[in-house]
């Protein structure tokens, strides 16, 4: 069992969510629901809600979106788990107590966020809640998804920082659905593992050689589509990218020479800063030498897996009304590019 600093594996999502409302005063944990919230839910009436959230082991992801012009609020499940459907429905009736003119809930693509936020939807709808819900599935690692599609992950940052601006600007919720889903479509993401991450309580998630690399695997430590023996960081980015561009594959980002395009490089957790800002160097300047404008790049630990040692790439697709949107929360992003 891996050595970390908790009081008890069982209380450590509530001591997570206690710490962060206790050290920002603009948030606020709902009682007796793993959820935090804005403090200022006032400030929301007539405006759209967004709610997000999963499991733990993320962070920041999500609950340090939460805030003006980004999330309203979200709900945590335990780590690697799926939040309950009880607590999602109790955020979503405290915010639409609040006045909002409908609510979002922004969702990574994992069958048991899926089926919890959507049965917490259906629950909201029969109480006259007017709710949608938009699944993110960014996951360029498979060929050829499965039935569930491409997994959720990084991307779902860009899509809290565009759905934040459109709902602060007083968008109605269909219209910032819609505009999501689009822009959902343009994002891409790819991690690489050097090591695997353990559960509290648990051992290591996977096994991994000293000299090896995994290519493509998830947030909570799923199997990747391949493993490389260690090689330098260019050589890995281009991996990476290639994989990412594949014009064979059915999750790739498709992109052209001239496409401008917003980069997240995303510490996985474990990785030191020296190593994270040198692979940043190499994805600017791979990119930049095939074509792409590059508007903005975001480096640090924005969706982690607890302690794995590895970074994750997300690539989207941009217009001159995205990068407008996504500047509009320049001083909410937890990076110091935006």
């Amino acid at each position: 069992v891996s050595k970390k600093l908790l009081n008890s594996v069982s209380g450590c999502v509530d001591d997570v969510l206690l710490g962060l409302a206790s050290c920002n005063p603009d948030l606020k944990v709902l009682e007796g629901h793993r959820v935090i919230l804005r403090a200022d839910l006032s400030n929301i009436k007539g405006r759209v809600a967004l709610l997000s959230g999963g499991g733990s082991g993320h962070e920041p992801a999500h609950a340090g979106y939460v805030g003006q012009g980004m999330l309203t609020g979200v709900v945590a499940g335990p780590v690697f788990t799926s939040p309950p459907v009880g607590s999602i429905v109790a955020a979503v009736r405290t915010v639409a107590h609040a006045g909002a003119a409908g609510v979002l809930l922004l969702v990574k693509n994992y069958t048991g966020d899926r089926l919890n936020f959507g049965l917490a939807l259906e629950r909201a709808h029969r109480e006259g809640i007017e709710v949608e819900m938009v699944v993110i599935a960014d996951d360029c690692a498979f060929i050829s998804p499965s039935k569930a599609g491409r997994r959720g992950l990084c991307g779902i940052v860009l899509i809290h920082k565009i759905a934040g601006a459109l709902a602060e600007e007083g968008k109605s919720l269909q219209e910032i659905a819609s505009f999501v889903r689009q822009a959902a479509t343009g994002i891409g993401t790819l991690g690489v593992s050097l090591s695997p991450c353990s559960v509290p309580g648990s051992g290591p998630t996977f096994q991994l050689a000293a000299d090896e690399f995994e290519l493509g695997l998830g947030i909570h430590g799923e199997a990747g589509v391949q493993r490389y023996k260690m090689k330098s960081c260019d050589e890995i980015v281009r991996i990476m990218i290639d994989h990412m561009t594949n014009e064979v594959s059915k999750s790739r980002v498709v992109l052209q020479p001239g496409d401008s395009i917003i980069i997240i490089v995303n510490n996985l957790g474990g990785l030191s800063c020296l190593e994270l800002q040198i692979v940043a160097s190499t994805v600017v300047h791979l990119l930049e030498s095939r074509g792409l404008r590059i508007e903005r790049t975001m480096t640090g630990s924005f969706m982690t897996a607890l302690e794995m040692s590895g970074v994750s790439l997300t690539l989207m697709k941009t217009t001159a009304e995205l990068v407008r949107l996504f500047g509009n929360n320049k001083n909410l992003c937890v990076c110091d590019y935006c």
